[in-house]
């Protein structure tokens, strides 16, 4: 469906118009009278009457052909004017009226988006704010500010958020190509704004506020779409609920090791979103983008005209992935030709507090001039002796000729705001302190790595027997999740080749007598029990064992665990050989309600929850994104040989990330995957899964022969 009638209405037509001051309906109907709207208007209230000099129509019966129609009248009332509406040829709906699926009434709201669905009408809301195109000055809202026109666009989900932040563009002297609060999200969500705002001319950037998203692949397609590619567009998200609490206990430690919050960290880096953490570094970000061209590396120089800013500027800036450029040599000596003894040449640069326009504006012109230098940001502190209207021109002035980024952060309120208000105007990026600022150069260089960064696609192996993980999980169907015992998370995982040592199931010392006459080389026993997930935790497994001593060995902890945790059911010891030498790591799969699959990878072992140095991804994985998840960790150094060590089998996690990733994508019933430890060991051995768990869900898997 077409949503330019939402955007570029021809007319408008206000259900609920109010001649109570301070109503929504009242407001709506101000904003649309005197803000500059020049479609026709008309306003619908069974009272009658006038109102801001337009006559208000009892009913909409006289009314043909409106482009766009505001409802926002109780909700019971809601479903029928919708449908009188849509047999008035009306093609768009916002409607503001609250009362639907966020106070429980789901089945209204549902009623109202099938009917617009039918009807191949564009929705927006319920339970919203509205939405503004400052080109056209429409303010289809009860925001009071009509914002001025810009190239930004903003989609909320949260219509209170909206009015401070027009409010805070207004300050920022910032403007909006469209301006959008989705409510509830009946039927146009996220996904039907962004395919509209990658099209849209007016908008070069785009900006969020979200609280949940859902349909994770299908939103990662539409971004990658927009942030890639000659007619790309930086999306920046601030999304909230970062904190883990609430989160439900999990059948394994991957459960432990995250929340939902990093299902949506990685549907942002594997989609080249970005992500802010505040309001203001949303427009720092934003701001930087509109005002400057592509950064060619990370490489900044900072100048400053107070040490302690200029450090702390530094910090972040290494905080942010950036680095500090090292000058030219002759960058120094053009320094030390005009800036005093007192005054750091090397980077950052610190011009003292004394200095005027004048020190600021030759120090920036040769940096700026320095080859090795990417980007600069300049700091000011408002001193006695500063210049800061003249400044702030001069900086200005050496932006029109250079390409290259320049932010600046001048640091205070009162004193530098006629500097801010002149920067702003001749279209220089500003923040208020150097953190923020190193943030939005961040996010400056990200993107243009995103945009050389090739996506690809996930990896399949043709080795797999996916009919037996399907035997096996019918085997185990039943209407809760189920954690699988031993022998079928082998079964699955050998099934999709994983790497696996010899297991040997002991259930006697007859048995265990048998099996180890076989090997030389310790070996490793590990309980199985249904009743224990952790084995570790309750003394369960027993580390170099000689074959030799295995059977007393083997009596000791069956006897433990009898004692320890005397309700289990004992069937079996399990034995494998040990392995001394190598890297532990974890894998894992939780499953979030809303985004599907999340996988992890990180440091393993005993004290995985304890470190937690761990990376997330969104399935299905494709080899940049399992490159980027191994490449976060800080145990990548020691995958990669570290201080001399032997390089180990990266090329073995990689593999084992990717089946994993295709195991779970091919059977959707899997909720949960724990393999801990993963034993890496050097380059060319491979790699082994040593333990695991996998939990279901309980549904049955219907016959499928494609396989």
């Amino acid at each position: 469906m077409s949503l330019s009638n939402l955007f570029y209405p021809k007319s408008v037509a206000l259900i609920g118009a109010s001649h109570d001051a301070g109503s929504v309906g009242n407001e709506i109907a101000k904003n649309l009278s005197t803000q500059g709207f020049r479609g026709e208007l008309y306003f619908v209230n069974p009272k009658g009457g006038k109102l801001y000099g337009k006559k208000v129509l009892k009913n909409i019966q006289t009314l043909t052909h409106i482009s766009l129609a505001i409802v926002a009248i109780p909700a019971p009332l809601v479903l029928d004017e919708v449908k009188q509406l849509i047999l008035k040829g009306t093609k768009s709906i916002i409607v503001i009226s609250a009362g639907f699926a966020e106070s429980g009434n789901q089945n209204a709201q549902y009623k109202l988006a099938t009917l617009c669905n039918q009807h191949n009408v564009s929705l927006i809301g319920p339970n919203c704010l509205g939405l503004l195109n400052p080109e056209i000055k429409l303010n289809a809202s009860f925001a009071p500010i009509m914002p001025k026109a810009g190239t930004i666009a903003f989609v909320s989900q949260s219509g209170a958020l909206c009015a401070s932040v027009l409010d805070y563009a207004a300050y920022r002297d910032m403007g909006f190509s469209k301006f959008i609060s989705v409510g509830n999200k009946a039927q146009i969500g996220e996904e039907e704004l962004l395919e509209f705002l990658y099209t849209d001319p007016k908008t070069k950037i785009i900006a969020m506020y979200i609280e949940e998203l859902e349909e994770a692949q299908i939103l990662q397609k539409i971004a990658q779409k927009i942030t890639k590619g000659k007619a790309h567009k930086p999306i920046v998200v601030l999304k909230s609920g970062k904190t883990k609490e609430g989160k439900k206990a999990a059948m394994s430690h991957t459960g432990a090791l995250g929340g939902s919050d990093e299902a949506y960290d990685a549907l942002f880096e594997q989609s080249g979103i970005i992500r802010a953490n505040t309001i203001e570094e949303l427009f720092d970000i934003v701001d930087c983008f509109e005002k400057n061209k592509p950064i060619k590396n990370n490489k900044v120089a900072v100048i400053t005209n107070a040490g302690g800013p200029g450090v702390l500027t530094a910090d972040a800036l290494i905080q942010s992935g950036l680095k500090l450029a090292t000058f030219a040599s002759k960058t120094m000596q053009e320094l030390k030709t005009f800036l005093p003894p007192a005054a750091s040449i090397g980077n950052p640069v610190d011009i003292l507090g004394d200095a005027d326009s004048t020190r600021y504006k030759k120090t920036l012109e040769i940096i700026l001039n320095d080859p090795s230098v990417s980007a600069v940001e300049i700091i000011l502190t408002p001193q006695s002796m500063t210049e800061i209207r003249e400044t702030a021109l001069a900086i200005a002035a050496l932006k029109k000729t250079s390409s290259k980024p320049i932010i600046a952060s001048f640091m205070g309120h009162d004193l530098v705001e006629p500097g801010l208000v002149i920067l702003n105007d001749k279209n220089v990026s500003t923040s208020t302190f150097p953190e923020s600022a190193a943030k939005a150069l961040s996010a400056l260089s990200f993107f243009s790595k995103w945009q050389k960064t090739a996506i690809g696609k996930p990896t399949r192996a043709n080795d797999v027997n996916a009919k037996i993980v399907r035997t096996v999980i019918n085997a185990n169907s039943t209407s809760s999740q189920k954690l699988l015992s031993t022998e079928d998370v082998f079964t699955i995982l050998n099934a999709y080749k994983f790497p696996t040592l010899e297991r040997h199931i002991i259930k006697s010392e007859v048995d265990l007598a048998k099996v180890t006459e076989t090997f030389k080389n310790p070996l490793v026993l590990k309980i199985i029990s249904p009743q224990i997930n952790h084995k570790i935790d309750v003394g369960g497994v027993i580390l170099n064992v000689d074959p030799k001593d295995a059977g007393a060995a083997y009596k000791n902890l069956i006897s433990h665990i009898k004692k320890t945790v005397p309700n289990a059911n004992i069937t079996g010891v399990e034995v494998t050989k040990m392995l001394n030498e190598g890297l532990e790591l974890i894998l894992g799969v939780k499953t979030d309600p809303k985004l599907g699959k999340q996988i992890l990878v990180g440091l393993g072992g005993t004290y995985a929850e304890v470190i937690s140095d761990v990376s997330w991804g969104l399935a299905p994985l494709t080899t940049g994104d399992i490159n980027r998840m191994i490449a976060s960790l800080k145990v990548s150094k020691i995958l990669s040989g570290y201080r001399g060590e032997a390089e180990l089998s990266t090329a073995s996690v990689i593999d084992c990330l990717s089946r994993l990733s295709q195991l779970i994508c091919d059977f959707e019933q899997i909720a949960e995957v724990d393999i801990n430890p993963l034993k890496v060991l050097p380059k060319g051995q491979g790699a082994f899964v040593l333990d695991a768990r996998i939990a279901i869900l309980g549904d049955k898997i219907r016959n499928n022969d494609e396989d």
